[in-house]
């Protein structure tokens, strides 16, 4: 056996006084030149168990249980010194972390990154260290690995950075690659090629592959072994054929129906709670119609807008870009048109001009039969009321110095909503019992709460003008597919409820095609193909579109 882990039990000391259990009691094995896939939500402690076989916790923060055993080659890991672990990361385990712009060091190049561990860890001369990392670039497909090799973090997309990210990992040939969440909020197009990257230096280097992910539709396409863990245990393990078709643990069948189905489209996705009460989940769900009727109101009409930005080219000159190109899209109240592409398709720059977050260089955005690009057409603050919006990051988009009672009066009293603070406090309360979270969570800050969490105060922040459009920026892309099927299942209830209309940004196919009345698709800025939602997925006409439905996650 290559690795095994037995018995792995983590505590971290998170006060004087209080200890939390990470992991309680965790045990699999890796055999050679297989694919074990550690599942499970944020705070699982699937993370936190890879970096234990690398040493990589914080001391003495992280206590690891004196009977607990991590195995490699039959010798106890935990036993290891510091120099026996350096020898290890690295040489024979390698690991790709789930951020690469945040695992690669900004102020040196790709190249430097690379020669550092083949030098350190095979004893290469720098010139042979640089014919090394030549190579690797090449092999994990970075194109020009010659002149890239000189370009640091910041010039490559998010796809190569992690393609660097596994250059680095399979660098020394390892046995054992752990791959925490590598594609995580990656294009569904660069999901699949990292998926396929990974299968195909695991066959060319004969390693085995420690597989890290929330998603148990990217599990069926690369695992032989599955893991399932909830809140530090693991609840299921076995196969990956026993797992899918016959999953024994209520929590396993939960993720497994989480997903937005891409046959029907459920009146609400199921969630965790369905499964663990006494349901167990076997309640059928009616099914949610959707497209446009010739007689709905169009409240947002947009014709043939562009947006260009200037890139520097040269040290002295700019150079125009066009990021938006002549897009047309019409959307009914009630109605949701959803917007996919890949990275640099155009389609957040599309959705923050028409928020007014960017000025539009030609075309028409006609809001209610008004236009807005004409000066004087459209009070802002108005405007601001009306169409709102919801970004990708509810880490980055809430101000952690507020209280979620801050940030949701605060746009009361800009607009002069509510008579009093009383009255605005009030209405705070109802608003967060209506995106379902505590009322009192009003004096709570926002890193308190979990990113699913975050993204409904978010919610809440925007329905506090009760706006007539919701723009969603990539709102779900980095959730749990159990928490995402709550957020979506919330914005269901509220467009139901309140017929607003939606703007749905997303590169994940799946979701946009469950959410969508009508679906846009964008590349190079361009709408290449739009229609109604059920036609474009079943009847894709350009080749653009038939390869992005291509690479979404199947599973078994």
């Amino acid at each position: 056996m290559l690795l095994s882990v037995r018995d792995l039990r983590i505590d971290f000391q998170v006060s004087r006084n209080e200890r939390l259990s990470a992991v309680n009691g965790v045990s699999f094995d890796v055999p050679e030149r297989t694919t074990l896939a550690l599942v499970g939500e944020s705070g699982s402690g699937k993370s936190v168990t890879a970096l234990s076989i690398l040493g990589l916790l914080p001391k003495p923060v992280a206590q690891v249980a004196s009977e607990s055993r991590i195995l490699w080659n039959d010798q106890n890991i935990l036993g290891f010194d510091a120099p026996r672990l350096r020898a290890l990361r690295g040489k024979e385990i390698g690991i790709i972390f789930q951020e690469p712009m945040s695992s690669l060091n900004p102020v040196f190049s790709i190249g430097t990154q690379l020669m550092e561990g083949l030098r350190l860890h095979m004893g290469l001369s720098r010139r042979q260290a640089q014919r090394r990392a030549l190579d690797l670039l090449a092999e994990v497909g970075i194109p020009d690995p010659g002149r890239r090799l000189d370009d640091y973090p910041h010039q490559l997309s998010g796809g190569q950075q992690q393609r660097v990210m596994i250059a680095m990992a399979i660098s020394c040939q390892p046995r054992l690659l752990i791959a925490d969440e590598p594609t995580t909020a990656l294009d569904v197009t660069i999901q699949r090629q990292i998926l396929d990257l990974i299968a195909d230096l695991q066959q060319r280097h004969a390693m085995a592959v420690l597989f890290i992910t929330h998603d148990l539709a990217l599990v069926g396409e690369i695992a032989t072994q599955v893991v399932v863990m909830k809140q530090g245990e693991v609840r299921e393990a076995g196969s990956l054929r026993q797992v899918f078709d016959a999953p024994r643990d209520a929590y396993t069948r939960a993720l497994l129906a989480c997903r937005p189905p891409l046959g029907v489209r459920p009146q609400r996705l199921r969630v965790i709670e369905d499964f663990m009460g006494d349901g167990q989940g076997t309640a059928t769900p009616g099914v949610r119609s959707r497209g446009v009727s010739p007689g709905d109101e169009i409240v947002l009409e947009v014709r043939n807008l562009d947006k260009d930005f200037l890139i520097r080219d040269g040290l002295w000159h700019k150079r125009p870009f066009h990021a938006v190109k002549g897009a047309s899209l019409r959307l009914a109240r009630g109605k949701t048109v959803g917007i996919v592409g890949e990275s640099g398709s155009g389609k957040t720059t599309l959705g923050l001009t028409i928020a007014g977050l960017l000025g539009a260089d030609g075309g028409q955005i006609l809001f209610s039969g008004l236009d807005l690009r004409q000066p004087g057409s459209v009070d802002t603050m108005a405007l601001k009321r009306r169409i709102q919006i919801v970004f990708q990051n509810p880490y980055a988009s809430l101000n952690p110095r507020f209280t979620v009672g801050d940030i949701l009066t605060e746009p009361l009293m800009l607009h002069g909503i509510g008579r009093n603070a009383a009255d605005r406090s009030a209405m705070a309360r109802e608003l967060l019992g209506r995106v379902g979270l505590p009322r009192d969570a009003l004096q709570r800050y926002p890193h308190e709460f979990s990113g699913g969490q975050r993204q409904r105060i978010a919610i809440a922040r925007c329905l506090t003008v009760k706006p007539e459009i919701l723009i969603c920026d990539e709102s779900v892309s980095a959730l749990d597919v159990s928490v995402q099927a709550q957020v979506l299942n919330l914005l269901q209830d509220l467009q139901d409820e309140f017929q607003m209309s939606y703007l749905f940004i997303s590169h994940d196919l799946a979701v946009v095609h469950y959410m969508s009345d009508q679906v846009l698709v964008m590349h190079d800025g361009v709408v290449v193909e739009s229609g109604d939602a059920d036609e474009v997925y079943a009847h894709p006409q350009h080749p653009y579109t038939r390869r992005l439905l291509l690479a979404i996650p199947k599973g078994v």
